[in-house]
């Protein structure tokens, strides 16, 4: 005697519904089309009917807890006589479980390609997208630029303006599937769909096929596309061109063109976000005495920075409004300049002079970074 609750994964406590949704996880994972050549599968099915005919139903459902499977003869359950007539049958059942003509229709059109929408598979299709990649330089990227693509798409036929016919009347509805898309073909329990061999789910067949595209209705062709690249894209970034994919499938939309960014690197400026670093190397003396230096933009423009005395070696100086400009609109942003002090180097002999004088008037004010390095040191050293 079959268990039908173990079959269907629920209790003898279980309510209605939850009978209900057990049954619709199996329908989902047991889809027909899964196991085409698993003879189990349309015993497993078969079983599934049987028991959801009856734990369905309140009165047989009695009869079943307190008789067992022999109890239902009369009723035309738990055997061969009764039941479903086709696992079709037992589908829609299924499907009706759940409220019909919404979610459970549309599952069992995937299982049995039923329905009343077949002519779909003539539907309008949107083209393939296609992505491509391109490299800028630093400076493009921060100015914005145009930049000419040759790309290979497939686009409408002119010959036969996407027919795929030389005439439209030569377009007819296949006789094989009878315009529906998918053949049928009943295996015991099962009703299989699969798309039809001769106009590959189209539901139409071309008598005289266009010399040019041979039937498709489109062609290969290589383009020429100007991208209009906006100042501040960076690397990662990446734009959509609507429309500039393959061409649609009987009259639909084109698909889309993705172009993928990559900035090659500068030789002095890197970027982060929206601010540009550039290293500014100065004089031993600069950096004590203080100075005004000319430095250059990313944009192609000079300004003029104050160092001020003192200025230590690693210091960054903030330039406002001298980045790169935000890709989005929201400002630019900032030049940050990272200070290099050089150490001077093949001093003759009236420097070295200048600067051991210099050295013997040195004090402790002149190096406050010197002096707290030592009492950190201090510690190393002392003594207990």
């Amino acid at each position: 005697m079959s268990d039908y609750y173990s079959i269907l994964g629920v209790s003898q406590t279980s309510s209605p519904e939850q009978i209900k949704k057990a049954l619709r996880k199996i329908a989902l994972i047991h889809h027909p089309d899964k196991y085409p050549d698993d003879p189990n599968a349309e015993k497993l099915f078969k079983n599934v009917s049987e028991a959801y005919e009856v734990l369905s139903d309140e009165q047989k459902r009695k009869i079943y807890d307190q008789y067992g499977e022999d109890g239902l003869k009369g009723f035309g359950a738990g055997g061969a006589q009764g039941g479903f007539s086709s696992m079709e049958e037992a589908l829609r059942t299924f499907m009706g479980a759940f409220g019909g003509g919404g979610a459970g229709d549309s599952i069992f059109e995937s299982f049995f390609g039923g329905g009343s929408s077949q002519e779909g598979f003539s539907e309008a299709r949107q083209g393939a997208s296609k992505k491509v990649g391109i490299t800028i330089r630093f400076e493009e990227a921060a100015e914005g630029c145009t930049k000419e693509l040759a790309i290979q798409n497939f686009v409408s036929c002119g010959s036969c303006n996407g027919r795929g016919a030389v005439n439209p009347s030569d377009i007819q509805t296949c006789p094989t599937c009878q315009g529906q898309g998918q053949v049928f073909q009943s295996r015991g329990f099962f009703s299989m769909s699969s798309t039809c061999p001769r106009c590959k789910g189209t539901a139409q067949i071309i008598r005289n096929p266009c010399s040019s595209c041979r039937g498709e209705g489109r062609v290969k062709e290589r383009q020429k596309v100007k991208v209009g690249i906006p100042a501040g894209v960076d690397s990662g970034m990446r734009l959509k061109m609507s429309g500039y994919g393959d061409a649609g499938v009987n009259g639909g939309p084109n698909g889309d063109l993705y172009v993928f960014i990559e900035v090659a690197p500068h030789e002095a400026f890197t970027r982060q976000g929206d601010d540009v670093y550039l290293d500014l190397l100065i004089t031993f003396t600069e950096a004590a005495l203080g100075t005004t230096k000319e430095v250059p933009t990313i944009l192609n423009e000079k300004c003029r920075v104050v160092i001020p005395k003192g200025t230590q070696n690693g210091k960054c100086l903030s330039v406002k409004n001298k980045g790169v400009p935000n890709v989005h609109g929201n400002g630019s942003g900032s030049l940050i300049l990272r200070i290099k002090v050089e150490t001077p180097v093949n001093l003759s002999t009236e420097q070295e002079e200048l600067l051991l004088a210099f050295q013997k008037l040195e004090t402790p004010q002149n190096h406050p970074q010197k002096k707290s390095f030592l009492e950190k040191m201090r510690v190393f050293f002392s003594t207990s």
